[in-house]
């Protein structure tokens, strides 16, 4: 399989190392909500039927075929459309994990084909290693069958942890926490960000300290590093963004330096590069001009990055938003802009 990509109606797969398209599932007017676990395992779309009422289709990923139908009681969403409010990639399995943060309960599973909870957190995590008086579930996410619970102390001394439970029962299976001291009133806890690198890999990155990375099965810590982890590849070993030595360093679990890559002068990069097996692939602006670039920097090599065209999509990189993902294939530019009539653009590098 390639990328699926999602419409405004349902789903379209487009093969990786060419685009073309190997299948497609829409619904027209009757979409209402669509569903993809992170690893692309599970997808559904919701839709509105006539006489029947709203139903929730499962389908193949590889085929597109349709896995299972359920009626269901309501639809997620009253609005015609797929829209980012309309879309989830918090599922797995059939199963959504909820959290609203201005209200009770900190996190729950729900059953998408009943809209019944397996289970319910109706609080935070009670913080076990750090002496403080509060906690706040911060984060809830969904990654294989674990549930990854990101959570913040504070009160007496400050904090946070992570704990992961099973994906249909909410039992918790591991807990990791740390302290970040006495509490001080005018200093704000470090912002954390969790970012997947790998269907089995977790990055937790602070604005300050080290990048931890963790095996979201077993909640075993990977390593630390001190720059921006990016990647771990097939070898384990590990792919870092250091910006302030501006360059991109491949290492193993001990932080011994196997290769290194400058990044090219005068330009203005993404927070997100690809790590690939051969590379990194890098997209940005040059500094003197709005459009958007892409670079290739290939492992063991001394030569500048290579400067791939894609001038004929007039991409402006101050127009709009530039992403990249890696698929099977390719590696997958998203380019797009604001407004009803911005548009909506991918690019297949191979």
């Amino acid at each position: 399989m390639g990328i699926v990509v999602l419409l405004d109606d349902g789903f379209v797969a487009l093969a990786g190392d060419t685009g073309e398209e190997l299948w497609q599932y829409r619904v027209g007017d009757n979409a209402r909500a669509a569903y993809a676990s992170h690893a692309g395992d599970y997808l559904a779309v919701e839709a509105e039927g006539s006489e029947a009422g709203p139903s929730l289709v499962e389908l193949d990923p590889s085929t597109g075929e349709v896995l299972q139908e359920f009626a269901i009681e309501e639809s997620s969403s009253g609005d015609s459309g797929i829209d980012a409010g309309a879309f989830s990639r918090n599922v797995a399995h059939g199963v959504r994990i909820a959290r609203d943060p201005f209200d009770d309960p900190a996190l729950r599973a729900v059953a998408l084909d009943t809209g019944e909870n397996l289970w319910v957190q109706q609080e935070p995590p009670e913080c076990t290693t750090i002496e403080a008086t509060s906690s706040d579930t911060t984060v809830g996410m969904v990654m294989g069958d674990i549930v990854l619970e990101g959570y913040s102390c504070a009160g007496g001394g400050d904090g946070a942890g992570l704990l992961g439970r099973d994906l249909t029962s909410g039992e918790e299976l591991w807990r990791f926490e740390e302290g970040f001291g006495s509490s001080e009133p005018e200093l704000n806890a470090p912002e954390r960000r969790y970012d997947p690198l790998t269907d089995q890999y977790l990055a937790v990155r602070t604005q300050s300290g080290a990048t931890r990375v963790f095996d979201v099965a077993t909640g075993e810590v990977f390593g630390e590093w001190d720059g921006a982890v990016i990647g771990v590849l097939e070898d384990e070993s590990v792919v870092i963004q250091f910006g302030e030595d501006s360059e991109y360093r491949r290492t193993d679990q001990s932080g011994t330096v196997l290769e290194a890559i400058s990044m090219p002068r005068g330009t203005s990069q993404t927070e997100y590069p690809v790590a690939l097996e051969g590379g990194v692939v890098v997209h940005g602006s040059d500094t003197r001009d709005s459009e958007a670039r892409v670079w290739f920097h290939e492992w063991g090599s001394d030569a500048e990055p290579t400067d791939i065209d894609v001038s004929d999509a007039g991409l402006e990189a101050n127009e709009a938003v530039l992403s990249a993902t890696a698929a099977p294939g390719a590696v997958v530019i998203s380019y797009s802009e604001d407004g009803t009539e911005g548009r909506e653009v991918l690019l297949g590098l191979t």
